[in-house]
């Protein structure tokens, strides 16, 4: 049976890897920018969403081999076993005793963190929870609102298991599902304007070809639990723009839509209504058409706005090298996983720790006759 203690490593290991993967992703994008990959938003939202899922699920993955495996097959390489590997080569020059902290400092936090006796950390720690709760009753909350503006809708087309809906209480346009249904949900004052009636069916039946209201959903869900990691966010804001970019290129691609059209639909919808967020009010899991809404973490609505007019009216490049992208997709990936590899817990053990006890054991030894053989000097 897996223990707290394993679920909570691997937690941590997430939490890392993520920082680090963040870091990848940026410095990842800024090249793709400066390349003729820079208007693949496609390529580039299924790269980040491919780097965030490599960033769950390999911590996950080398825990339970940890756990399940690591008695009958090698344990991978982590980072602070290179570290002490080169010192023992003599290839880093530092003080035996301050490396064995080093090392030890994840330990060592940990411990801490389970000792009931600092104040500071008990407080943190359930203000942590507290938060992480509040934030599981908002995401109910939202779910309730979401069924309650699904139940005053009426359906107007349906098709399977997608259904278009007209709302009265809406402006703008969004998608969203059920565990059953996947939902296009419309302004009933939309119906009044054929154009932007097609333009928002076609671009929210995209997101729903991306996957992108399942990532939303995702988001919704894991944010009770990384809302204090910045990286977390970061990746959020990240597929929120490229979502959108990808979105409106795919759509004007098919031709049955002109780019004029198109952005006069989203200055319409827009119609200067950016505001900023409010703390406590209910936003369901949704993707719409346009964001007005400033988030606390998402990205900026007018600067996306903006992005989206020039990307639709500047047309698209399709002769982007796919395996110069793929190259970089590579890479970016590896990075990845070695650095997953590198945070993992190291082994309770090894020879390589016992030679480094023996010579801290040693130096304090060689301290005590150096002060035994002075005071024996000083009388």
């Amino acid at each position: 049976m897996i223990q707290v203690e394993t679920l909570v490593t691997s937690y941590i290991d997430i939490n890392l890897l993520m920082l680090g993967s963040a870091l990848i992703w940026f410095l990842g994008r800024k090249i793709i920018k400066n390349t003729d990959t820079a208007r693949a938003f496609a390529a580039q939202l299924g790269l980040v969403k491919t780097l965030l899922l490599v960033t769950f699920l390999l911590p996950i993955i080398l825990t339970l081999y940890s756990h399940f495996f690591a008695s009958t097959l090698p344990v991978p390489v982590t980072l602070s076993e290179l570290v002490l590997a080169q010192y023992l080569q003599g290839n880093i020059q530092l003080n035996a005793s301050f490396l064995e902290s080093v090392l030890t400092f994840r330990q060592n936090v940990m411990t801490e963190l389970s000792n009931p006796d600092h104040i500071f950390i008990t407080l943190v720690l359930y203000g942590g929870a507290i938060t992480a709760f509040l934030m599981v009753a908002r995401a109910v909350l939202t779910m309730f609102k979401l069924k309650r503006i699904l139940g005053e809708a009426h359906e107007w087309r349906s098709s399977g298991r997608l259904k278009l809906v007209l709302a009265d209480k809406i402006r703008i346009p969004f998608s969203t599902r059920t565990l059953r249904y996947h939902y296009v949900v419309l302004p009933s004052s939309m119906l009044a304007n054929n154009i932007d009636l097609k333009v928002s069916i076609a671009h929210e039946l995209q997101h729903f070809r991306q996957k992108d209201v399942d990532w939303e959903f995702a988001f919704a869900l894991l944010t009770p639990v990384f809302f204090w990691n910045p990286a977390f966010h970061y990746f959020k804001r990240e597929i929120e723009e490229l979502r959108e970019l990808s979105c409106d290129q795919n759509v004007l691609k098919r031709g049955l839509l002109s780019a004029k059209d198109y952005c006069e639909c989203l200055l319409r919808v827009c119609n200067g209504r950016f505001k900023r967020a409010r703390l406590f009010k209910l936003r369901v899991p949704e993707v719409a058409l346009i964001q007005t809404q400033a988030g606390f973490f998402s990205a900026r609505p007018k600067k996306l706005l903006e992005n989206r007019l020039l990307s639709a009216l500047t047309g698209w490049d399709n002769g982007f090298s796919k395996i110069r992208l793929a190259l970089l997709a590579i890479m970016m990936v590896g990075f990845a996983a070695m650095f997953s590899f590198t945070v993992q817990k190291p082994a309770d053990w090894s020879h390589d720790r016992l030679m480094l006890s023996t010579i801290i054991n040693l130096e304090r030894l060689e301290k005590r006759n150096q002060g035994s053989a002075n005071l024996y000097t000083a009388y």
